[in-house]
C-alpha cells in the first residue's frame, strides 16, 4: 500500500519499544508520527502526505508499516497515543463527571450527532475529562492492533502542564492552525479558560477569531503572550505582532537529540505529536 514518506528524521540509537513513547495524528491529507525516549530523547519524527484509506484496518497497517515496525504484534512501546482532531468536544470536570452522560454532554455544549462515537481521555492535570467525538472503526482498529493506545482529541494534548506553566505570570492564549481550522486554548494565573476551534480558510479568519477570544476573556493586558503553531507562516507571524504585545512559537516539549537533522525541524508544524 502507497504511504510516502515526506519527510523522516531518525537516528541510529537502539532503544527498545518497552522503553519509548509513540505518538500519532491523523489528518485529512496524512499522517504524522514521533517516537521518543521516556527521558525525553527524540528518536523519530515523520510526516505522510498521503491519501488516506476507507478502510479502517487498512489505515493502521499503513502507519505500523511508515514506523518501521514490518510486526504488528511487535508494538510494545511503553506509551502510544493517537490524536484524531474532532469538531465536537467538551472538558468535564470530574466532579461533576458521570460516565453514563458522555453523549449528553456533547449533544448539550456542540449539538454533537446522536449516532456519533464517543470517546473520552482523563487530564491529571486539569482533574476533568475531555469527551469528544471520534470514528467509531477508526479507533477501534487502532485497538485491536495497538492495545493500550490512548485517543486524544487535539485540545487534550495542546493543554499541558508546559502552557499552564507559563500562564502563571501573564495571559497566554495559543493558536493551533491545522486544516481549515484554528484551534485555540486560552490560560491565566495556571488555570484554563477555554478551549475552541473555529473554521478559518485565511489568515484573516485566524487574527478575527483570536482578537475576539482576547477581548471576550479580557486577555488584553501588556505582558499577554499569544503562542501560534501549525500551519503558520512568518508572514503571519510579522502581521501578529501588530495586534497582540509578544507572539512566539510554540514548539511542543523540549526534546534532546543526537541526530542534528532534527536541528532542521519545524517543531512549530507538529505540535499535536510533540507536546
Amino acid at each position: 500500500m502507497s504511504h510516502p514518506v515526506t519527510t523522516l528524521i531518525a537516528t541510529d540509537k537502539a532503544v527498545a519499544n518497552n522503553q519509548s513513547r509513540l505518538s500519532i495524528c491523523l489528518r485529512p491529507n496524512g499522517f504524522s508520527f514521533s517516537v521518543s525516549t521516556l527521558n525525553g530523547e527524540l528518536l523519530t519524527v515523520g510526516d505522510c502526505q498521503t491519501e488516506l484509506p476507507a478502510v479502517a484496518t487498512d489505515l493502521v497497517r499503513m502507519v505500523v508499516t511508515a514506523i518501521g515496525s514490518g510486526d504488528e504484534t511487535a508494538l510494545d512501546y511503553n506509551q502510544m497515543q493517537l490524536v484524531v482532531p474532532s469538531p465536537h468536544f467538551v472538558w468535564v470536570p470530574e466532579h461533576l463527571f458521570e460516565p453514563v452522560r458522555d453523549r449528553q454532554y456533547l449533544e448539550l455544549v456542540c449539538g454533537s450527532e446522536p449516532s456519533a462515537n464517543v470517546c473520552r481521555i482523563y487530564s491529571p492535570l486539569l482533574k476533568s475529562f475531555m469527551v469528544f467525538e471520534a470514528d467509531a472503526d477508526l479507533v477501534t482498529a487502532f485497538k485491536i492492533l495497538m492495545p493500550g493506545i490512548d485517543i486524544h482529541c487535539q485540545h487534550s494534548v495542546l493543554v499541558n502542564d508546559i502552557l499552564l506553566g507559563r500562564s502563571e505570570s501573564h495571559p497566554l492564549m495559543l493558536l493551533h492552525v491545522r486544516e481549515g481550522v484554528g484551534d485555540f486554548e486560552a490560560f491565566y494565573n495556571g488555570n484554563l479558560l477555554l478551549s475552541a476551534s473555529h473554521p478559518g480558510t485565511s489568515d484573516e479568519d485566524h487574527l478575527y477569531q483570536a482578537i475576539n477570544i482576547m477581548k471576550r476573556l479580557h486577555l488584553e493586558t501588556p505582558d499577554m503572550e499569544l503562542a501560534i503553531c501549525g500551519q503558520v507562516d512568518r508572514t503571519f507571524y510579522s502581521r501578529l505582532q501588530h495586534f497582540f504585545p509578544n507572539v512566539t512559537l510554540y514548539t511542543g516539549r523540549p526534546f534532546t537529540f543526537t541526530n542534528p537533522e532534527f536541528q532542521t525541524l519545524h517543531t512549530y508544524r507538529h505540535t499535536l505529536i510533540l507536546s
